[in-house]
């Protein structure tokens, strides 16, 4: 790896970092899906830059990127689960 050419792109890639992350954090339910959605092409790009190759066509990446999504849905749904019942089992 380059890490002279990673530590030159480092500020960008965090700045596009830290814009959508505040971009879904500030997002509410439906809205934060939309606002997901919309930081993709935004994060692919910052992915693309750092790593000076095309991710977007590669199908291993394409696979991941899926597998990965996929994952965080499950254990979003499974972090609220736990939390609703952990909640409902609190004395009064």
């Amino acid at each position: 790896m380059n890490w002279l050419g990673l530590l030159v792109k480092l500020p960008a890639v965090i700045e596009g970092t830290v814009r959508i992350v505040d971009r879904v954090k500030d997002a509410r339910s439906a809205d934060k899906k939309a606002a997901v959605l919309e930081s993709i092409p935004e994060s692919i790009a910052l992915a693309e830059f750092t790593a000076e190759r095309d991710l977007l066509n590669d199908p291993a990446i394409a696979e991941l990127i899926g597998a990965l999504i996929d994952a965080e849905v499950a254990v979003t749904r499974a972090r609220a689960a736990l939390k609703a019942g952990l909640l409902a089992k609190r004395p009064a």
